[in-house]
């Protein structure tokens, strides 16, 4: 970006120069966030940034009024303060990698991109997360800031949230700050409304005491990591089932993967495990402070969960394209070595397979390894995605195990399973799960006013059922990583399935050469290695592989 003011011949040597490096129009154009062509239009960008999917994080008002517990650099005194701070602010906000919205169309209300308001029926606006605050994400470089939708984010929610549940603890904990919350809230901090908003937030702190009690791990996950399937499984086994001994420490952190081209393939997340969009998308939101009640049977598998909403951003994720690598930010590519690249990517060395034997790429029609259209009731087909077993990839298998190895106490559930399943005591993880997302899912489809057509439905589950004949679609392998298309690989770094290695170069080494340590939060990137720099400075999170 543009810091100085040039005037008279200064300035005009300067748009000279610019004219014969083909920058003018980026410079002109003097936005400092750089949108890059991904197919989708301004408005389709802000409704995948604001659409709300059921995520009951806090109430709206209540995040607006807290004021932060410390600047993160000095931890002594936690309830050091200053009376206008928020805990809202952009510079608050952005210690935990979250982006900050930019103005669309009018005022912006000041929470992270990604956050969507939730409404109450009767009752007030409540803060929850939605699909972008864990796949967007920006990368700078020389004053540039290039923002890429449905990337990785570089955030880190659990601190982001421990935080928040701080601010909460110390506004319960000091009368001065309560006052201070009341009086933003109601006008006052000694009226029957102020002692009942106290009651309500010390209510509010338990259950989210609970939730931490609940996913407590000794692995620290840190910036662009999480163990989502970990905090999904704990929340519906442990929590809304109310059985405490189904908890499980969700100790196996993964990067948030890439959203461009996954409506297409045929199974999604790290391990294979789903291929239902909707069904997926359902357990997401369970696992971000979305509700649902498996305790009263007459109102068994409502939850709070939005699926005109969570179909429409599934939709738009249909259309988003991965990102071209932007020549005019970050440098020329060479061609005649992407060429002699692409010849050493399809070539096997010895007993060692090719790159594109797991990674596939586009044949001369443009296309992807596709499934049989014969195998799909609809005729569809869907791009093939290669599942790696664990022993022949040699990686962190925390993941694949606790998800495949894991068994769950089915509780009062127990006589109202589907068969086969019916009146089993216990079950393994992956069946359990599957069961309560369908059951979540056709009780939400069942309340919808009007209903889907069967043509909606089908475009909802994307279109996955099998052809009469052929088995139904179930994962190929739960011990083993998904390899999938790399087609604008170079916009997620860190990488592989957990982000343990920091840049393409790194990963492109043999293994025993790579960093064994390296700081994640940074935004700077680094395009001749391809991927983010590693810094000590402020909350950088250093992830130690070893």
């Amino acid at each position: 970006m543009i810091k100085e003011k040039f005037t008279g011949k200064i300035f005009f040597k300067y748009v000279v120069l610019l004219l014969l490096l083909g920058f003018t129009s980026h410079v002109f154009a003097h936005e400092k966030t750089v949108y890059l062509e991904q197919g989708w239009t301004p408005e389709q960008r802000q409704a995948f940034y604001e659409t709300p999917q059921g995520s009951y994080l806090i109430p709206l008002s209540w995040f607006l009024s807290l004021e932060p517990v410390d600047d993160r650099k000095d931890r002594r005194d936690r309830h050091r303060h200053r009376d206008d701070a928020l805990f809202s602010d952009k510079k608050n906000i952005g210690k935990f990698g979250y982006l900050i919205k930019k103005k669309y169309d009018g005022d912006v209300l000041s929470v992270p991109l990604g956050f969507a308001v939730e409404s109450v029926e009767n009752g007030e606006a409540w803060l929850g997360y939605t699909c972008a605050a864990c796949h967007t994400n920006e990368i700078e470089h020389k004053g540039r800031t290039l923002r890429i939708d449905g990337a990785p984010a570089l955030a880190d929610l659990m601190g982001f949230i421990s935080e928040l549940h701080a601010a909460v603890i110390a506004t319960l904990e000091d009368e001065e700050r309560f006052n201070r919350f009341s009086d933003r809230l109601l006008g006052s901090h000694d009226s029957e409304e102020s002692m009942a908003l106290r009651e309500a937030l010390a209510e509010y702190a338990a259950d989210f005491a609970d939730f931490f009690a609940r996913n407590h791990s000794d692995v620290e996950y840190g910036f662009a990591r999480l163990d989502a399937f970990g905090i999904i499984m704990n929340e519906l086994f442990a929590h809304d089932l109310g059985v405490p001994e189904n908890g499980f420490s969700p100790n196996a952190p993964v990067s948030y993967p890439f959203l461009w081209g996954t409506p297409q393939h045929d199974f999604v997340q790290w391990h294979g495990s789903s291929n239902d969009p909707l069904g997926r998308n359902i357990g997401e939101v369970l696992g971000t402070f979305g509700d649902i009640d498996l305790m009263n049977p007459e109102h068994l598998g409502q939850s709070t969960v939005r699926v005109p909403e969570l179909i429409q951003l599934e939709n738009l994720i249909e259309t988003l394209e991965a990102p071209q690598w932007p020549e005019a930010y970050l440098g020329k590519i060479d061609h005649e070595k992407a060429a002699w690249g692409r010849e050493l990517y399809k070539q096997v060395r010895g007993d060692e397979p090719s790159c594109v034997s797991c990674h596939a790429l586009k044949n001369a029609e443009g296309q992807y390894p596709l499934t049989l259209a014969e195998e799909n009731f609809y005729g569809k087909q869907f791009v093939i995605t290669n599942m790696s077993p664990l022993a022949e990839i040699g990686t962190d298998p925390t993941m694949a195990l606790n998800f495949a190895s894991r068994v769950i106490s089915t509780g009062h559930l127990g006589p109202l399973l589907p068969a086969p399943f019916t009146g089993a005591s216990e079950l393994p993880a992956p069946f359990f799960l599957r069961i309560l997302v369908n059951l979540a899912e056709q009780t939400a489809l069942s309340r919808l006013q009007p209903p889907l057509s069967s043509d909606e439905l089908a475009a909802a589950i994307g279109y996955r059922i099998a052809a009469e004949g052929f088995p139904p679609y179930r994962p190929k392998n739960l011990l083993a990583y998904r390899a999938r298309p790399l087609k604008g690989i170079w916009a997620t770094a860190p990488y592989l399935h957990n982000g343990s290695v920091q840049s393409l170069y790194e990963l492109l080494k043999p293994e025993h050469e790579r960093k064994k340590a390296f700081y994640v939060g940074s935004k700077r990137f680094d395009p001749k290695r391809v991927g983010f720099k590693s810094k000590k400075k402020d909350n950088r999170f250093l992830l130690d592989t070893s």
